[in-house]
């Protein structure tokens, strides 16, 4: 009997060490590939205006934008603009996933408060966030609250919708077993409701980060003196379309970080949800 179960412990130790080397293994290629697809795109990037395909002056090659963008870097400008725009994100997204939650799972979870809301909800959900930019300048001025206002807005709507679907389609055994154990209202949204919808919540979350960086660029070209927007607007201006690929750069760099660190804060609050493959 010891032997047999000597044997079993070896055994899970072995699957589980495959396992993870496994896991590893995955974990290694996959930023292999993500490597060798930004180091391809920029190949290419490269060779079409080299080649005569595009003009180099209006589509220029990696090479010329980071000369151009490497100046500034050591001069400041462009780590200013970085957190400027970070904190004007950052802060309206914040508002928009306090706000877009809480809404969300009292439309969900309150007929009344659903039957009110919905029809001002669904309809100012169909309003172009770029369409309040001039409201948002006359109320707010071109001031820090008129761009933070317009982040939190166009971040609330996928934010609420999501959590709103999450906590709604919440299947009914849950809510009935919850109930025959005892659980009473607040506690079944806490234990079974919340969990059960993490899902929708977090894709709404994840949906609101990028919505938040397109629509600071609305509202930092409307009027700002600083940020990543402001940048590409004065390179605009100059006719220095190499600044202006900075800063498109800059932008989808920034998403991207935004993203995986959200990732890396999901896995590490819920170890049991997986919200990537």
């Amino acid at each position: 009997m010891p032997t047999d179960l000597n044997d079993t412990t070896n055994l899970e130790a072995r699957f589980l060490a495959e396992h993870q080397r496994a896991v590893r293994m995955r974990r290694w290629r996959g930023i292999a590939l993500n490597i060798l697809g930004v180091l391809l795109f920029l190949g290419v990037w490269e060779i079409i205006p080299r080649l005569g395909l595009a003009n180099p002056v209006l589509f220029p090659p990696p090479s010329k934008v980071l000369e151009a963008a490497w100046p500034m870097f050591g001069s400041g400008e462009i780590p200013w603009n970085i957190l400027v725009s970070l904190g004007r994100a950052g802060s309206g997204f914040l508002i928009a996933a306090v706000l877009g939650v809480a809404i969300g799972v009292a439309t969900a979870r309150a007929p009344v408060i659903r039957d009110l809301l919905e029809p001002l909800l669904h309809g100012f959900r169909s309003v172009p966030v770029i369409a309040l930019v001039p409201v948002s300048v006359l109320w707010f001025g071109i001031g820090e609250g008129a761009k933070v206002a317009l982040v939190a807005t166009g971040a609330f709507f996928p934010i609420w919708i999501n959590s709103f679907i999450g906590v709604r389609d919440v299947h009914e055994i849950y809510l009935r077993s919850a109930a025959c154990l005892g659980a009473g209202r607040w506690q079944t949204l806490r234990y079974v409701v919340l969990p059960a919808s993490l899902p929708f919540i977090i894709a709404g979350l994840r949906q609101g980060i990028a919505i938040a960086l397109i629509v600071l660029v609305a509202a930092e070209l409307a009027g700002a003196r600083a940020g990543v927007a402001y940048m590409m607007s004065m390179g605009h201006q100059l006719f220095r379309v190499d600044i202006m690929f900075a800063g498109l750069v800059i932008l989808g760099f920034l998403g991207f970080a935004g993203d995986r660190l959200f990732v890396a804060l999901c896995r590490k609050l819920f170890p049991w949800y997986r919200p990537s493959a």
